[in-house]
């Protein structure tokens, strides 16, 4: 029975070795060099919780509004997170800032009739140094299967030479609830349309958000649903009543994947991996789920190496795992992660930040796991 037991979690932590405590970086020739300051991706720093899609199986739930807090979306940092319209909003300004153009062109997923060819929008945006953003109220629409968001935004720019213009749009978001997809690819949060308008000089903010999604009939603001938070989400709380999609560093990637397992949503847990072949068949990596109730994790610091033009990551972590049956098992061990520099990636699709090995060991719950972090990724 017990030996039964842990071959499900081996199942459930995708890579299992045979409780071996080292772990190897899958770093290529040449020589992985440190990572320099001026490319180096950082992690972002999630801020507060934020109004998220329930699964599939959960009634729309009317919340109140929080304050917005400030969100840096400037090139100092990297953002990737596709958990709610506002934070792709803020992450598609700074891959602009960052120029990382085309991680911006895959926040469409028909980006072609709205902003043209890749090469056109890079072309237009090359000469930017910054971008701001102002946000105006973000509304929903649960359809059948899916939700539907719509948000007005004005986007400053200022060129390399100080030219300073405006402009604006009326972005559609479209996300299929992710617990109705029964095998892989999965389709996630995307803009579904949305071109940028000129802002004349005589119009303020205000005005221009008011009246940027006049003569659409998107169908969000009839549904009468609160608006949507313009915070990031805290990664403190990664059970099912909340949405995390979140790829801009190692330890937001894999409790992405812990949120997708405690929603279950496989196919989107599956999605974090770059290399199916790591895990296997989808199958029966969905079927190593099926005792599981909640995961939740502690995460040690994270390891980064840099070299050619690659980014590679490790994260030790503790995860506690909750049975339906009411046992608790911990595994602790290490995910390596890896990212082509988003900045010379020159091929649609893009390729975010994703799992390439999981490599951990049932332990007793009774251990130091904070001890055996330290060596997980050694």
């Amino acid at each position: 029975m017990k030996q039964a037991l842990i071959s499900l979690y081996i199942i459930m932590i995708f890579m299992i070795t045979a409780c071996a405590p080292q772990t190897a970086t899958p770093i290529p020739e040449p020589e992985i060099a440190p990572m320099v300051e001026s490319t180096e991706i950082i992690p972002t720093h999630t801020i507060s919780p934020t109004l998220a899609p329930p699964s599939a199986e959960t009634e729309v739930v009317a919340t109140e509004t929080t304050i917005d807090l400030p969100v840096d979306y400037s090139a100092a940092v990297y953002l990737d997170d596709r958990s709610t319209p506002a934070t792709m909003l803020y992450s598609l300004a700074n891959a602009i800032n960052r120029h990382e153009f085309i991680r911006a062109y895959a926040y469409w997923s028909t980006p072609f009739d709205y902003i043209g060819l890749l090469e056109a929008f890079t072309n237009n945006y090359a000469n930017t140094s910054s971008v701001q953003l102002n946000i105006g109220e973000i509304h929903s629409e649960n359809a059948v299967g899916t939700f539907y968001y719509s948000a007005p935004v004005i986007f400053t720019f200022t060129n390399s030479d100080a030219v300073v213009y405006r402009m604006s749009s009326c972005f559609l978001f479209r996300l299929p609830h992710p617990g109705d997809f029964d095998e892989p690819p999965i389709d996630l949060l995307h803009i579904l349309k949305g071109g940028l308008n000129p802002v004349p000089v005589e119009i303020n903010d205000d005005n221009a958000l008011m009246g940027a999604c006049n003569g659409t009939d998107y169908g969000t603001y009839a549904a009468g649903n609160p608006p949507e938070s313009h915070n990031l989400e805290s990664l403190t709380n990664l059970g099912p009543d909340i949405y995390i999609d979140n790829r801009s560093g190692a330890v937001e990637v894999v409790s992405s994947l812990y949120n997708a397992v405690n929603r279950k949503e496989y196919v989107r847990a599956f999605s974090y991996w770059q290399d199916a072949a790591a895990v296997g068949r989808y199958a029966d990596f969905a079927a190593g789920f099926a005792d599981i109730e909640l995961v939740t994790a502690v995460f040690g610091a994270v390891i980064s190496d840099a070299g050619a033009g690659q980014y590679y990551y490790q994260v030790p972590v503790a995860q506690t795992v909750q049975t339906t049956s009411g046992t608790t098992q911990i595994f602790v061990g290490c995910y390596t992660l890896h990212l082509s520099n988003p900045g010379i990636q020159a091929v649609m699709p893009f390729e975010p930040l994703g799992i390439t090995k999981g490599q951990f060991a049932l332990v007793a719950n009774d251990l130091d796991t904070m001890t055996l972090m330290e060596r997980a990724c050694k």
